[in-house]
């Protein structure tokens, strides 16, 4: 087999491959249930496992490769169990139906790739997915390869001088280009919700998202976290001596002073992390994509932005602090209203040991 058609057939291939990532955000922003998503999903990458078999490229001995099996080793880390279920019993079935010589062969590859897919998801558990970790899994994809010493071991050999070095560089474009898309379709999950909010659904005191809004949106921005496969965390905050500010300078002092604080929180979070008034003088925030340790290093900053922030009412300056509770939910294990209670907990307990206190949920 010449390479200007081993590159025809490979092009081929990643285009299929590529239609199927592209649809993976469309999926997404469906009104479908935690279910429907995640079937949704595995048809997406049942089609990109099975899809570039048909363009696949077959060496003298019969055994073929394609870059499919990216799918499966990624199905994991994108879609969950389910997905990878789903896909990997469709890639076993599609290379039974293709038969052939090495059709046992195929299969023990596809297998093996789905014992890397959970792997690589474990490996990237939490963390974006960068394109160094994409490259690494499609060198990792390749180890399928061993799959051909099913075969007599001369022919084995030959195989592997005529097929691996191809098929190495081919899993790891396949990779880098496949997971790319999804990593960057995934990014767009979280944001989505945001910019569904309906116009009139701001706080009148603080100018940020009200309450309605946030238990409307809060688990739906948590439920499709969960459903990317990416960590989120929730924090609670609340004004230290609120009541004080209050009590000495009159409600109007305590509207500006919930206003200036509001503004120092928002002003250092990204535009895709919500933020909403809770009622009274606390502040929810719900950050997708935050790890426990992007977390707690935000909080940090916000406390120090509002400690170091100058405030004056009536020509005083006044110093205000913030105390905040912070939790991170352990994906897909923990409801929305559960890890949000967590947050509570944590925020109690930091306002019961003085100011400008945080505790993380335990």
């Amino acid at each position: 087999m010449d390479m200007l058609s081993l590159a025809s057939e490979f092009l081929q291939g990643l285009g299929v491959a590529v239609i199927a990532a592209l649809l993976y955000e469309r999926a997404a922003r469906l009104p479908l249930t935690s279910l429907q998503r995640h079937l949704l999903v595995s048809v997406l990458f049942s089609v990109g496992a099975v899809g570039p078999a048909f363009f696949s490229a077959a060496s003298s001995s019969g055994l073929s490769f394609d870059i499919g099996n990216v799918f499966v080793v990624l199905a994991m880390t994108y879609g969950g169990w389910i997905t990878l279920t789903a896909t990997t019993a469709v890639a076993v079935l599609g290379r039974l139906w293709l038969g052939g010589a090495a059709v046992t062969s195929s299969v023990l590859a596809v297998l093996i790739c789905s014992v890397v897919s959970v792997a690589f998801a474990q490996m990237v558990k939490g963390r974006r997915v960068s394109i160094p970790a994409l490259a690494g899994v499609g060198l990792l994809t390749s180890v399928a390869l061993i799959s051909v010493f099913l075969l007599p071991r001369e022919i084995a050999m030959k195989v592997l001088g005529e097929v691996a070095p191809v098929a190495i560089v081919a899993n790891v474009v396949a990779a880098v280009v496949v997971g790319r898309i999804l990593e960057l379709q995934r990014s767009h999950v979280g944001p989505q919700r945001l910019k569904e909010a309906p116009l009139g659904t701001t706080d009148t005191a603080t100018g940020l998202l009200n309450r309605r809004v946030f238990d409307k949106l809060g688990p739906e921005l948590a439920a499709a976290m969960n459903w990317a496969g990416q960590p989120y965390s929730m924090a609670l905050i609340d004004i230290d001596a609120f009541d004080q500010v209050v009590e000495a300078h009159g409600h109007a002092a305590g509207e500006q002073t919930l206003r200036h604080v509001a503004s120092v929180v928002q002003s250092a979070v990204r535009q895709t992390d919500m933020v909403a008034s809770f009622g009274g003088q606390a502040i929810a925030l719900v950050l997708p994509a935050y790890d426990a340790e992007r977390a707690l290093g935000l909080a940090e900053r916000i406390q120090k932005a509002v400690a170091e922030t100058p405030f004056h009412l009536n020509g005083i300056e006044i110093e205000l602090t913030v105390s905040v509770g912070l939790h991170t939910p352990l994906p897909r294990k923990e409801s929305f209203w559960i890890a949000l209670g967590q947050a509570d907990t944590a925020l109690n307990r930091a306002k019961s040991t003085g100011r400008n206190r945080l505790e993380v949920a335990v």
